[in-house]
């Protein structure tokens, strides 16, 4: 999943003013359509509202509103339903700021139309100018007649995932030997919100030598969560062909591994530098999350099965 953030910027860094652009190029918006067809777009409600719907695209409207809704409109309340409606899609989000700020951690690339006007005006793009930014560098510059297509790209890249039939044959794709521990209170599971790329999985980690898979459950789970735990039984076996995992780096992997049932011993779920987020969930609130591909089975498997049965796949 990759996320495009997506607008024009004036020289001042003025996007626009009253709900609207305040300049008109011919032929400007043609790459705005060209980018976004046939994939989702993000944005709020009174970017939406001032344009309607857009023929050839997804719209998902993030807003506060739990009564707003319009016809052909994905309606989502907060960044985690839009990316779970996004559902592994590459996806563009086209504002406006407050949309922009939201999504500036989950951002990996930015097609900005840059226009050589200072209008004045009441929205401007956050984070503007990127002159020497530490977390964007331009990859490409390609002007135009009255304008200049100039992309970003992040510099030190979020972890991808890559889904589809036989991913995983693709050159350098190597098996990752891990574990994964899916930590119960009652009817209740704890996911954690990974650093990386933002998206919520089990507390989980790679296998390391002189350790039993148990072992490394209750290490990684220590590691990730602060949290003392241990093991009751296995709730999976699991490999993902259809899974690649691509780090920063350009390591490919793809999963394979056990996934166990816990139980906390002692401690309190906190953070650490791979987990920016540690919470409890329900069924049914961990069923509007954005979870890692690879972990979505074995979420449903905590909730859905017995105790003592195991998954093999």
């Amino acid at each position: 999943m990759t996320i495009t953030f997506i607008a024009a910027v004036a020289r001042n860094g003025v996007v626009g003013r009253d709900g609207r652009m305040p300049w008109r190029i011919p032929g400007e918006q043609k790459g705005f359509k060209a980018a976004t067809m046939g994939h989702p777009m993000v944005m709020g409600r009174h970017t939406f509202e001032s344009h309607g719907l857009l023929p050839g695209r997804r719209h998902i409207v993030l807003t506060r509103d739990l009564s707003w809704s319009a016809d052909g409109v994905e309606v989502a309340h907060s960044v985690d339903e839009a990316l779970l409606l996004a559902d592994d899609e590459d996806f563009f989000v086209t504002g406006g700021a407050q949309v922009w700020e939201l999504f500036a951690s989950y951002a990996d690339r930015m097609v900005l139309s840059e226009i050589p006007l200072d209008p004045e005006g009441d929205t401007v793009f956050p984070g503007w100018p990127f002159t020497d930014s530490p977390v964007w560098r331009e990859a490409s510059r390609k002007p135009h007649d009255g304008w200049t297509v100039v992309t970003y790209e992040r510099r030190n890249p979020r972890t991808q995932v890559e889904v589809g039939p036989g991913v995983a044959a693709a050159s350098a794709t190597q098996i990752k030997a891990g574990v994964t521990c899916a930590i119960g209170d009652g009817e209740r599971l704890l996911l954690t919100r990974r650093q990386d790329n933002g998206l919520w999985c089990l507390p989980g980690g790679a296998a390391e030598i002189g350790e039993t898979w148990s072992q490394s459950a209750v290490r990684e789970a220590h590691e990730e969560t602060g949290l003392e735990v241990a093991v009751d039984s296995v709730l999976a076996a699991y490999s993902r062909p259809d899974i690649v995992i691509v780090h920063p780096d350009g390591r490919r992997r793809t999963p394979f591994g056990v996934c166990f049932r816990a139980h906390v011993v002692g401690g309190t779920a906190g953070v650490s530098d791979e987990v920016s987020e540690s919470r409890w969930f329900m069924a049914q609130e961990a069923a509007r999350l954005p979870i890692i591909p690879a972990h979505r089975p074995l979420v449903r498997a905590f909730f859905e099965t017995d105790s003592g049965v195991t998954l093999f796949d």
